[in-house]
């Protein structure tokens, strides 16, 4: 399983997910796209969710069958994903 985070770089150096790689939302919005199969599970988060469920349906569109989104931050350490600084 592949964990991106969406949001700003500043934002990703801030806090994120314990593993999880960064890959600007606006890339998506730019035609590219994470270098992960696309069969592989991922599973996409931002701040609130907004960006991490655009994200998803992109990649679902470009034949992701696996690319979910986690919602926000919060809701990734919810689910018990450790988060980090830095």
């Amino acid at each position: 399983m592949t964990i991106i985070d969406v949001r700003s770089k500043p934002e990703f150096d801030q806090q994120h997910v314990e593993g999880a790689e960064w890959f600007d939302v606006m890339r998506f919005a730019n035609g590219e796209l994470p270098d992960v199969a696309k069969d592989e599970e991922v599973v996409l988060y931002c701040y609130t969710g907004a960006r991490s469920n655009t994200a998803a349906q992109i990649m679902q569109a470009n034949g992701f069958s696996k690319a979910v989104s986690g919602g926000g931050l919060a809701h990734m350490a919810a689910r018990g994903y450790k988060l980090v600084r830095g």
